[in-house]
């Protein structure tokens, strides 16, 4: 039979894209903390700083991640940094996820409307009301889409950890195809593990972009 070799591979597979999942989740979570704070930054924050953080996402977003990715695990030992595999690689990713999320909430900030924020003024408001209750509410929901999309584009990017040699769902891939020369049923089996975790994301993303258009 065709498929009995990815039968036979499944669980290794399976193996592979708990480390996958575990390598996103981290990622992710990371990367959002460090991008909310960077977007927040990005707008409130003394021109120095906001000239800093411009500098950081557009040499990062400029930068393929696979080159980043071997930046970080080859250039890091070379100068003395010694960390775990799992940890240099998480970092560039992190990195790498910070700057895309920094904009997005950048950008959410920046559109929510100036006569709201003029208006919680007019009220009374001080500066950290007026941000807590005018402007971070409805940032967030402007949000949700994009960072729901650059989610999905993250956990489809730790498959690139495996070209400097960190075992996870492609890796174990490639060792189950070269070992068994079918090439074809493995990588269909992990194609079908990607989408599985990337699809619930994708329709969440699609549900909250068509909420966030109906509200306005």
């Amino acid at each position: 039979m065709p498929f009995d070799v990815l039968i036979s591979a499944f669980p290794y597979l399976l193996k592979g894209a708990v480390i996958t999942f575990w390598l996103a989740v981290v990622t992710i979570v990371a990367g959002s903390l460090l991008g909310a704070v960077l977007g927040i930054l990005s707008v409130f924050a003394p021109a120095s700083v906001r000239a800093a953080i411009t500098a950081y996402v557009f040499v990062i977003r400029g930068i393929p991640i696979l080159v980043l990715m071997f930046l970080t695990y080859y250039a890091l030992p070379a100068m003395g940094v010694l960390l775990g595999d799992y940890v240099t690689v998480s970092g560039a990713l992190i990195v790498y996820c910070g700057a895309y999320v920094t904009e997005i909430v950048r950008g959410a900030i920046l559109a929510v409307s100036r006569t709201q924020v003029e208006a919680a003024k007019g009220l009374g408001m001080r500066r950290l009301q007026y941000m807590r209750l005018v402007i971070f509410p409805q940032a967030m929901r402007l949000s949700i889409p994009p960072y729901l999309n650059n989610s999905i584009v993250m956990v489809k990017s730790t498959a690139y950890v495996s070209v400097v040699g960190i075992w996870e769902l492609s890796y174990a891939a490639r060792e189950v195809a070269e070992r068994t020369l079918a090439p074809f049923q493995v990588f269909f089996g992990a194609m079908i593990l990607y989408f599985l975790v990337c699809w619930p994301m994708s329709i969440w993303a699609a549900h909250m972009e068509k909420r966030t258009k109906y509200d306005e």
